[in-house]
C-alpha cells in the first residue's frame, strides 16, 4: 500500500507511562469520556481508508462540549501526546487514521444544529451529519449546498477540514464557499474564534481559510457558522445515454460552456453493470457511459434540460429521457447510488479522487479501461466533467492480501497516468496519511517550506494529526 507510515516524533515515548497518562486525562474529563477498553479502540483505529497499519492510540477521547477538546489538548500540549482528530471516520485518504501511543480526539458527540432562518445561517457542531444540516435548512426554506457522496454519514467537521465538494460544485461550489465563522482549539488548548455570523467581511487576515482543508493539522474545530442559500426549485433531470464515453464528455463539455447546471455526472459501463445487477432497469448493450444533467433553475429549468438534451443528440447520444417530475428523476439517477450499494458490504474499495483538464477526461478514463482489461482488476468510475472531477472505484478482498496489492498497484498506475495529462491526485477527498508522500513529490519546494512553516507556527510541536496532509521534512526523512 502506499500510505506513508513514516511518522515524526512530536513526542517522546508514551509507552511506559502509558497508564498514568491515562489516569491523569481520565482526571481531566467527565466520566466515560476516555476510552480505553481494547473492542471499542479498536473501532476508531482506521477510517474508511481501511489501513492495516493504522496505529492504536493511548485512549479515545469522545468530546461532548468544547470545554472537553480544551481540555485534551492543553494534556496533549503538556506532554507531547499526538493528537488525532476524528469526526464519523468517513475519510477515504487516511485522514484519521490512529497513531501509536496518540489520543485519538472524537468530536461525534459534538453535533448541534440551530438554523437562522432571518440571517440565513446555521451553526453546527463539527460532528453533524452532512445530511441533517441540509435538513435542518430545508425545515426552514432554506439549502445548505456541499453535498458530498457520504453525506448521509460525513460530518461537517470533517467537510471543513478537507474543504470537501459534490457532484454540484460546478454551480455551488465546495465547503469553503459556505464557511462564515470558526471557533478553534489551537495546539495549546486555548480557544480562538474566527470570523461570525456576517456574510461579508474583510477584517483583518482570513484566518478561516487556513483551516478550512487542514486537516486537523492546525487546529481541532469546535464549531463551524455556515452560510445557506433560498431553498432551490424542484429539479429538472437529463439521463443521455451514449455508445462511447469520449461523446459523454464531450456533450458534457459543451453544456458547461452554455450554462451552469446544478449538477453533471457520468457513469461508465462498469459502473452502470454493477448498478443494473441490482436495479435490472434494462441496460442496453451498447451503451458505454450515461451523462446526467439537472436543472434547479426554477422557470428556466426547462429552457436548460431542453437545451442540454439537444447537445446530447448533436453529439450522439441515441436516447435522451428529460422529465420535470421530481420522482421520475428520483428514479432514473438511481444507478447513479445503486453500484455503491451492491459494493458495500460485499468487497472493499479504494476511492480514488483526481482532477484532469476537461480535454483530458475521455483520454483518461480509455486509460482506466485499458489498465482493468490488463490486470483483470475491477474498476467502476463516476465523473462530474464540468469541474474535472473523476473518481475511479477500484475494488478488492481485504482478507486477501495479493488482491489489496493487485489494487494499490493499479492505483499508483492511475495515478502516474493522471500526472502525465497535467491533472492532480486530489480534488475533493483531502489527502491525509495516504496521499501525503505523494503531493509533496508533485509539490514546489518553496510552498511545501511554507506549508511546514504555518504548521510550525499553530503546532510548534507537532502533536496535531502528525501523519496527515503536511509534507515532511525532507531533511528529517528517514
Amino acid at each position: 500500500m502506499s500510505i506513508e507510515t513514516t511518522t515524526p516524533e512530536p513526542t517522546g515515548s508514551t509507552a511506559g507511562a502509558a497508564p498514568e497518562l491515562v489516569r491523569e486525562l481520565t482526571d481531566l474529563l467527565p466520566g466515560g469520556a476516555v476510552v480505553t477498553d481494547a473492542d471499542i479502540v479498536a473501532g476508531y483505529r482506521q477510517d474508511r481508508t481501511m489501513d492495516p497499519s493504522a496505529g492504536t492510540p493511548l485512549a479515545v477521547v469522545r468530546a461532548r462540549t468544547e470545554d472537553d477538546v480544551c481540555a485534551v489538548l492543553r494534556f496533549a500540549s503538556k506532554h507531547r501526546v499526538p493528537v488525532v482528530p476524528r469526526g464519523a471516520g468517513s475519510s477515504v485518504v487516511g485522514g484519521s487514521t490512529a497513531v501509536d501511543g496518540a489520543i485519538t480526539l472524537s468530536v461525534e458527540m459534538l453535533d448541534d444544529i440551530s438554523v437562522d432562518r432571518e440571517a440565513m445561517t446555521a451553526v453546527v457542531g463539527p460532528g453533524a451529519v452532512n445530511d441533517a444540516v441540509s435538513a435542518a435548512a430545508a425545515a426552514e426554506g432554506l439549502f445548505y449546498p456541499p453535498d458530498p457522496t457520504s453525506s448521509d454519514f460525513c460530518s461537517v467537521g470533517g467537510n471543513v477540514a478537507t474543504n470537501s465538494g459534490g457532484a454540484n460544485g460546478y454551480k455551488y461550489g465546495s465547503t469553503r464557499d459556505y464557511v462564515l465563522g470558526l471557533r478553534v482549539v489551537l495546539a495549546d488548548g486555548s480557544l480562538v474564534e474566527i470570523g461570525g455570523g456576517a456574510p461579508k467581511s474583510s477584517t483583518g487576515l482570513p484566518l478561516a481559510g487556513l483551516f478550512v482543508g487542514s486537516e486537523g493539522t492546525l487546529g481541532v474545530i469546535t464549531q463551524v457558522t455556515l452560510r445557506l442559500l433560498p431553498a432551490p426549485s424542484a429539479r429538472h433531470t437529463l439521463a443521455a445515454f451514449f455508445a462511447g464515453h469520449d461523446a459523454a464528455f464531450d456533450a458534457a463539455a459543451a453544456i458547461a460552456h452554455r450554462m451552469r447546471p446544478s449538477e453533471l455526472v457520468i457513469l461508465d459501463r462498469p459502473a452502470l453493470e454493477v448498478a443494473e445487477s441490482m436495479l435490472h432497469m434494462g441496460l442496453e448493450s451498447d451503451t458505454r457511459a450515461v451523462l446526467y444533467g439537472y436543472s434547479d433553475a426554477g422557470p428556466g429549468a426547462e429552457g436548460e434540460i431542453a437545451l442540454m438534451a439537444d447537445i446530447c443528440r448533436e453529439h450522439g447520444a441515441p436516447e435522451v429521457f428529460t422529465t420535470d417530475d421530481p420522482g421520475q428523476g428520483d428514479m432514473v439517477s438511481r444507478p447513479r447510488t445503486a453500484f455503491f450499494e451492491v459494493l458495500e458490504g460485499s468487497c472493499a474499495m479504494v476511492v480514488e479522487d483526481y482532477v484532469l483538464p476537461a480535454g483530458a477526461l475521455g483520454g483518461f478514463l480509455s486509460t482506466v479501461h485499458d489498465v482493468a482489461a490488463q490486470t483483470g482488476q475491477q474498476i467502476l468510475t463516476y465523473a462530474y466533467p464540468a469541474d474535472g472531477v473523476v473518481h475511479p472505484v477500484i475494488t478488492f478482498d481485504p482478507a486477501d492480501g495479493e488482491s489489496a496489492g493487485r489494487a494499490f498497484g493499479v492505483r499508483a498506475r492511475l495515478t502516474e497516468a493522471v500526472a502525465g495529462l497535467g491533472g492532480a491526485i486530489a480534488a475533493e477527498y483531502g489527502i491525509g496519511a495516504d496521499k501525503r508522500q505523494a503531493v509533496a513529490d508533485a509539490s514546489d519546494a518553496g510552498a511545501a517550506a511554507l506549508q511546514r512553516r504555518v504548521k510550525e507556527l499553530f503546532d510548534p510541536a507537532g502533536i496535531l494529526n502528525p501523519r496527515a496532509l503536511l509534507p515532511l521534512d525532507p531533511s528529517t526523512r528517514s
